[in-house]
């Protein structure tokens, strides 16, 4: 059994056995990941993963089990690695943040262009996910760190941490007859055709609130990330509601924005970070830049057993 063999039957899992996009993440060829999957079980004696003609159809349930052990003891060797890392020196490394795409379009590049000044032999890596993806991520050691804002449940061994509050507001494009509106309410909101971003959760506040009132828009449109909603709304295709760090009035020359304070209550932004994982030194000096009053030592307090 060796750390190549763990690697390749957790990544051919994370690649919903898919052999080839396994072969490519590792950088190896298909034969070879199969051949490393064909001796580990050999070892076992079992089959990791259920086959149909030479092809991987399900993980067999030891399989499971194994896969699971597998990913732990990836990550602690990963942790051992950077323990060596760090003590020979910390301005060589690497950072990976998974972050939904809010996050990391609207308050990443500040932070981002802080750190790089300071540690500029650090190597950045920015996965933009959407919220489980950010936990799978967290969990499987891809990502050291994740910015989220909203998870349904959080996996055992992680941290969530809130750093930020954020408000929602109403977008429309210069000129538009809500500007008019002291206090808008869903009603006048559903008046107009509506753009909403699919990844977010403005679109789940939005869209059931307007369920729950049973109102229909004219038309729904639907945007990939922020910056295309914005576009559309700006062209004139629509209103939307989005977080108020995705509207800046000194770029989004053709949009204004209106407060929805009294239809939509303040939402958290969040850290998550795994316990079991190794933090390098600058991974603490990213925090603190991303969240002040996210210190070491209260990070550190957090990510400890008793504080789970």
């Amino acid at each position: 059994m060796n750390v190549q063999q763990l690697r390749c039957i957790c990544e051919v899992a994370r690649q919903d056995l898919n052999v080839s996009k396994a072969a490519e993440t590792l950088n190896t060829s298909q034969p070879g990941v199969s051949t490393q999957i064909r001796q580990l079980e050999e070892e076992l004696g079992f089959a990791i993963f259920v086959r149909q003609r030479s092809r991987l159809v399900a993980i067999s349930s030891d399989g499971a089990l194994v896969i699971e052990r597998a990913q732990r003891a990836l990550m602690e060797i990963d942790d051992i690695r950077q323990l060596g890392r760090a003590h020979r020196t910390d301005e060589n490394g690497t950072l990976a943040i998974a972050a939904s795409h809010t996050q990391a379009r609207f308050r990443l590049p500040t932070v981002l262009s802080t750190f790089t000044r300071e540690y500029p032999k650090v190597q950045i890596t920015i996965r933009p996910e959407s919220g489980k993806a950010i936990l799978d991520a967290i969990i499987t050691g891809r990502a050291d760190i994740g910015v989220l804002s909203t998870f349904d449940s959080l996996p055992v061994g992680l941290v969530a941490l809130p750093f930020h509050t954020y408000r929602r507001v109403l977008l429309v494009p210069v000129g538009h007859a809500l500007l008019d509106v002291a206090r808008p309410t869903l009603e006048d909101i559903a008046r107009y055709p509506i753009v909403v971003f699919e990844p977010s959760n403005s679109r789940t506040t939005l869209l059931r609130e307007l369920d729950r009132l049973q109102l229909r828009s004219p038309t729904l449109l639907q945007g990939t990330n922020a910056d295309v909603v914005k576009a559309y709304v700006e062209h004139g295709l629509g209103v939307t509601v989005l977080p108020d760090i995705a509207f800046d009035p000194h770029r989004d020359f053709g949009l204004r924005a209106i407060n929805v304070d009294h239809l939509f209550p303040e939402s958290t932004t969040y850290l998550v970070l795994n316990s079991k994982h190794y933090l390098r030194p600058y991974t603490y000096a990213f925090i603190t830049m991303l969240a002040p009053q996210l210190c070491r030592d209260i990070v550190q307090k957090a990510c400890t057993p008793s504080s789970i």
